[in-house]
């Protein structure tokens, strides 16, 4: 089953902060209890219980956990394989990814009946992860449908989220990803937002936990998988993503991804 999707129901008691990261699957994290602020690339969100976030795959995201108060959640991990081979979880992804697209927000909030419900089925399916019976399969796939099917009921019926401003760096990372093949230096961006680059940086670093160079290299990387995923050449991602060069298109993505393009490409459209 770990080809398929992974859970894991984890609760800490301690301060904890980390770094922008992105994965190559679909996120969903449950949040049961704590004090988090979840960033996902320019969206912040100030999470309640019962609270959902959907992590698509490619986007930067990092949590900051601010106390020692019990932070409780479950994180389910919905690899490629999943989502290609069952039509019912495919299509439910398919249609949650358009209505967040439609409400400009990645978050589902649930109480009464229907958290209890949720709670019922990523306990159902971590019982099935950890099971040794191969047949614990479908059980965890049928799971996963039933969650997907909430979550695309309770998005369809939240109100539409303006599009807001934000916080300074929000407009930043919004600025930078609005053009990431030729994404503005630190330099360039302090100009633009007419603020000393010292400052910017450490804001960004603050809000993002890594440089402005090394967000918008993750993000390059991100676009380039996704663009080999679809049977692109590799040069001609060089080219889209901004490299300059293939030799530094190449030694990025081997430092980011630990293999060279041309593997990834051959893994991911074979």
């Amino acid at each position: 089953m770990e080809s398929i999707y992974r859970i894991s129901h984890n609760i800490n008691s301690a301060p904890m902060t980390f770094a922008f990261h992105s994965h190559d699957f679909w996120e969903l994290y449950f949040y049961v209890s704590g004090n988090v602020t979840y960033y996902i690339e320019n969206e912040t969100y100030y999470l309640s219980k019962g609270d959902i976030l959907i992590i698509p795959p490619g986007k930067l995201h990092r949590a900051i956990i601010s106390d020692d108060s019990p932070y409780e959640r479950y994180v389910l991990w919905i690899y490629a394989d999943c989502v290609s081979e069952n039509d019912s979880i495919r299509a439910l992804a398919e249609a949650v990814e358009a209505i967040i697209n439609e409400k400009n927000t990645r978050l589902v909030s649930f109480g009464g009946h229907e958290l209890v419900l949720l709670g019922e089925l990523f306990d159902k399916l971590n019982s099935a992860f950890v099971s040794r019976d191969e047949y614990f399969r479908y059980v965890g796939e049928s799971c996963i449908t039933l969650i997907l099917g909430e979550i695309r009921k309770a998005l369809s019926s939240a109100p539409e989220k303006g599009r807001e401003q934000g916080e300074l760096i929000s407009r930043v990372i919004a600025r930078i990803n609005s053009d990431i093949a030729d994404a503005p230096s630190l330099d360039e961006l302090a100009a633009e937002f007419h603020l000393s680059k010292y400052y910017l940086s450490h804001r960004f670093r603050e809000y993002t936990g890594t440089t402005v160079h090394r967000y918008i290299l993750a993000k390059k990387i991100n676009t380039a998988k996704e663009l080999l995923g679809k049977g692109m050449s590799t040069g001609e991602v060089c080219e889209t993503c901004g490299f300059g060069t293939y030799s530094n298109f190449y030694k990025a993505f081997v430092n980011m991804t630990g293999e060279p393009p041309s593997a990834f490409k051959v893994r991911y459209t074979r």
